[in-house]
């Protein structure tokens, strides 16, 4: 499976706020880290930034990182196949595993396999690997 994701910066007004089955990221607010990556799935992106299971990140990011502020992202997933619930989790944890985002504690330590799944990262936004495949034995990101 092939999968292409577009990154875009959401400013306030961005339409990526309502979009409901996309990825997200929270960056540092001023080097290229990622601090969190996400999936939203049924809910929209703004609601997963506001969601109570968030407090505990939003709270350990100011108290650990010394940060109160960030910038997010969205991405648009773009693919031949269909994009099911299933195809979009496993996208986000092979990139959470390829990257270890700060905040992503739990997905850093296991993932989901698909074989032969490719990831190409687009938009000026993203400063994470351009390409991430998984093998199964383990992924390759440049």
């Amino acid at each position: 499976m092939r999968v292409h994701v577009h990154w875009e910066e959401a400013h306030d007004d961005h339409e990526g706020w309502s979009w409901n089955r996309a990825l997200y990221a929270y960056l540092h607010p001023r080097m290229k880290e990622i601090l969190y990556l996400g999936k939203a799935d049924g809910t929209t992106i703004r609601q997963r930034w506001k969601a109570p299971d968030k407090e505990q990140f939003w709270r350990a990011l100011e108290e650990e990182r010394r940060l109160f502020n960030h910038r997010v992202l969205v991405g648009a997933v773009v693919t031949d196949a269909r994009l099911t619930r299933q195809a979009l989790a496993d996208i986000e944890s092979m990139l959470i595993f390829a990257i270890e985002p700060w905040g992503n504690i739990a997905s850093t330590r296991g993932r989901i396999y698909r074989p032969g799944l490719v990831v190409h990262n687009r938009g000026r936004a993203w400063p994470g690997p351009r390409w991430v495949r998984d093998t199964q034995e383990h992924v390759e990101f440049r």
